[in-house]
C-alpha cells in the first residue's frame, strides 16, 4: 500500500469516528461520551444540552478537518515545507479549538460548591 491510501484511509477513519461521536452526542445526548462528565459532575451543568451542542460542534469541525487533510496533503504536501506547514497547521488547529473550546464549557457549568438556586439569584 502506499503512504497517500493509508493516510486517506487513516484520517476518513478518525472522520467518520468523529462524526459518530457528533451524532451521539449531539442528536442522541450521550453525555457520558463527553470526557470528564459522569453522573457525579453532572448535577454541576446548568445546560446540558447547550453542553452536548458545543461537543457535538466540535466533534463535526474536526471531522471535516481530518476529511478534508488528504486533500490539502495533495495539493499543497509535495514537498518537506508545504507538508511541514500543513501538519502543524492541523495540530494547531486541533489543540486551539479544544482549548477555546474547553473554556466556553466552562459557561455551562456552576462552579464547585454553589447550587443552581445560588447562580440563578446572581
Amino acid at each position: 500500500m502506499s503512504a497517500k491510501i493509508i493516510e486517506i484511509v487513516v484520517m476518513e477513519g478518525i472522520a467518520l469516528l468523529m462524526l459518530a461521536f457528533a451524532w451521539q452526542i449531539g442528536v442522541k445526548r450521550k453525555m457520558e461520551l463527553i470526557a470528564g462528565y459522569n453522573q457525579r459532575t453532572a448535577s454541576q451543568v446548568h445546560d446540558k444540552p447547550g453542553l452536548a451542542r458545543l461537543i457535538a460542534r466540535l466533534c463535526l469541525i474536526h471531522a471535516l478537518a481530518a476529511a478534508l487533510m488528504p486533500l490539502l496533503t495533495w495539493l499543497w504536501g509535495q514537498d518537506r515545507e508545504g507538508l511541514a506547514m500543513l501538519i502543524g497547521g492541523y495540530g494547531g488547529f486541533v489543540v486551539g479549538s479544544v482549548a477555546l473550546t474547553a473554556l466556553q464549557a466552562r459557561d455551562y457549568t456552576h462552579p464547585p460548591g454553589t447550587d443552581s438556586a445560588d447562580s440563578a439569584r446572581s
